[in-house]
């Protein structure tokens, strides 16, 4: 392992490669995209007058929005079909073993979550359906602790999305949940809309991150030019654990923050996603396994694994793990401060 993680990522993962579109069509999509996300002030993810579950055009790019209840919503964006090299070259900086670079086809459009799924989001979905997530059901969950200049992983009773280690709003992504609680959240969300809603797989979730790239963070190859994307282990951070292993690696910039701050905070990517890198990681569909070999379409991993995967990088998260292609995985049932998760739903 080449990189040190912060105690709570417990895994330390790969990076992506390249992302390429195959169309006349998608790239001219993509173009516009570009030039759209840039014009992108706000998102509409909570207390936003509900709509119609139903596909619009804005500025060029489809949008689906769900109606949670009670004037919570919640918006997608449609990401193209395409082509694109999934995993790191073999000289990106700190990559991983198992980022084995490989074509991959995504033979049909999307809808993503334009950001993590939010608190006053999963509260709808608990308030509805009277869900119990794991933590609460057994308890207990992991929670940090800065203490004494240093950063430690206990187990506290109590501890679930409700009551996580640090303070939370509305808008802030949820944490401490499952695989299986944002596989709940899905499977309820898809009767509500009538959609067929579900977490996305990993490599529609590189895909979208990319949007297009080919480097190892969406905003380039140098961590350092970070700032204004993503919510990482920054200087903030750094300020509170004086006494962390000089081992840990922190990005140089500083983006105010500790823990999680509200979703669409930072620059969207050319597809109009927010947050894809930082704040919290998010659960991925497949069971963690070695990729394919060779071209592949449309792959989905194993679902007999033990493991998921997880994507994206933390708040707690230095440069290695919060590159396009990093890859962590967890048991089905764990959670923590640091683990969220997004939506995709299918075209009809």
């Amino acid at each position: 392992m080449k990189t040190l993680l912060f105690a709570i990522s417990l895994v330390v993962l790969p990076m992506v490669a390249l992302g390429q579109l195959d169309s006349k069509e998608s790239e001219r999509r993509l173009e516009e995209m570009n030039r759209r996300a840039a014009e992108r002030r706000a998102i509409s993810t909570t207390q936003a007058k509900p709509q119609p579950s139903d596909t619009s055009s804005v500025s060029g790019t489809k949008e689906l929005t769900l109606d949670l209840g009670n004037k919570v919503t919640m918006k997608l964006v449609q990401i193209p079909a395409g082509k694109f090299l999934m995993g790191s070259p073999e000289t990106e900086k700190v990559r991983e073993n198992n980022e084995v670079q490989h074509a991959v086809t995504i033979s049909k459009p999307f809808y993503m979550g334009i950001t993590h799924v939010t608190v006053d989001q999963f509260a709808e979905f608990v308030k509805d359906s009277g869900y119990k997530s794991d933590a609460e059901k057994e308890g207990w969950s992991l929670g940090i602790e800065i203490k004494d200049g240093k950063f430690n992983l206990k187990k506290v009773n109590g501890c679930s999305w409700r009551k996580p280690s640090f303070e939370q709003k509305g808008n802030h992504p949820v944490v401490q949940v499952s695989h299986s609680d944002g596989k709940a959240f899905c499977d309820w969300l898809s009767k509500k809309s009538g959609k067929t809603v579900v977490l996305p797989t990993e490599a529609q979730w590189e895909y979208a991150c990319r949007a297009g790239t080919k480097t190892a963070y969406p905003w380039g190859d140098n961590p350092d030019d970070g700032k204004g994307w993503a919510n990482c282990a920054d200087q903030s951070l750094k300020k509170q654990l004086p006494n962390a292993p000089a081992a840990w690696i922190f990005f140089t910039w500083d983006d105010r923050s500790v823990f999680t701050v509200p979703v669409g905070s930072f620059k969207a990517n050319a597809f109009g996603l927010y947050d894809m890198i930082g704040n919290v990681y998010q659960w991925c569909q497949d069971g963690y396994g070695d990729y394919e070999k060779g071209a592949v379409s449309d792959p989905t991993g194993t679902d007999a694994a033990s493991l998921r995967v997880l994507r994206g990088g933390s708040w707690s998260d230095g440069p290695a793990n919060c590159r396009s292609a990093n890859r962590n995985r967890r048991e089905n049932g764990i959670r923590g401060d640091h683990f969220g998760f997004r939506v995709a739903a299918g075209v009809d």
